[in-house]
């Protein structure tokens, strides 16, 4: 009996020396933008193996957006890496003994809850292969915020609408600018249930991702403000939502 248990406490020994640490980098740029980092809460990162379901690895990308010309202007030959010193990221290591099947997600920005998008991709992890510089996921969308909307307005009244709007990595918006919102519909809109009542097109306020409108109450009740940003060319979008009552 207790040779085999010493055979078996072998065999486990055995097993686990087998094991070999690989390390692994994950970033998360924001589409059409740059890193997804610190001044956005940065993003989650959660490393599963796909063949049992066991979380390996989970955690939150630090760093900054990284450098703006290498990511946004200087063209690149392939290959060439946009990865400079800072760069928000997250590292980890995980011990397999084998080559592992594993699905990589990452959600955020952890900072604005209403704008998270959440991407997912699958990769092959093998004993003694780091990966350093390859993992970059890119995560959709804009962190739209709504600010100055009243909760009550009087019918024939217009209400004002005023929203923030920036890439997912805090990047500002502008028209003309490096990220251009003259390519952009931003749009408000005022809802009765599953009724269209009025809109308007939200205009530059000339602050920076600052854009407005009024968008005309021509109806009362309980009505939803629903103010959309969308970019054709990217596919980037985000929504955000308010309720608000209009009296008669």
């Amino acid at each position: 009996m207790n040779r085999v248990i010493v055979l078996l406490l072998f065999g486990f020994t055995a097993c686990a020396s087998l094991a070999e640490p690989v390390n692994v980098n994950v970033r998360v740029l924001a589409n059409d933008a740059k890193f997804v980092g610190t001044s956005m809460g940065g993003a989650r990162v959660v490393i599963t193996n796909i063949e049992d379901g066991a979380v390996l690895a989970s955690g939150i990308t630090r760093g900054t957006t990284g450098d703006t010309g290498l990511i946004m202007r200087e063209p690149r030959e392939r290959g060439a890496s946009i990865v400079t010193d800072g760069a928000a990221v997250f590292s980890t290591s995980i011990d397999i003994s084998r080559p592992t099947r594993v699905r990589v997600e990452a959600s955020g920005p952890l900072g604005f809850p209403d704008s998270m998008a959440q991407v997912s991709a699958t990769h092959w992890l093998i004993p003694g292969h780091d990966i350093t510089d390859g993992w970059t996921m890119a995560l959709p969308g804009f962190v739209l915020e709504m600010t100055d909307v009243p909760q009550l307005a009087g019918h024939s009244d217009d209400i004002p609408v005023h929203v923030k709007l920036v890439m997912m990595c805090g990047c500002p918006t502008e028209p003309g600018g490096l990220w251009d919102s003259d390519q952009y519909t931003i749009k408000g809109q005022l809802w009765n249930g599953d009724t269209l009542v009025s809109e308007a097109d939200l205009e530059y306020t000339g602050e920076t991702s600052h854009y407005r409108a009024v968008v005309p109450a021509t109806a009362s009740g309980e009505m939803e403000l629903v103010v959309f940003a969308v970019d054709t060319s990217t596919g980037n979008t985000a929504v955000v939502t308010t309720q608000l009552v209009i009296d008669e």
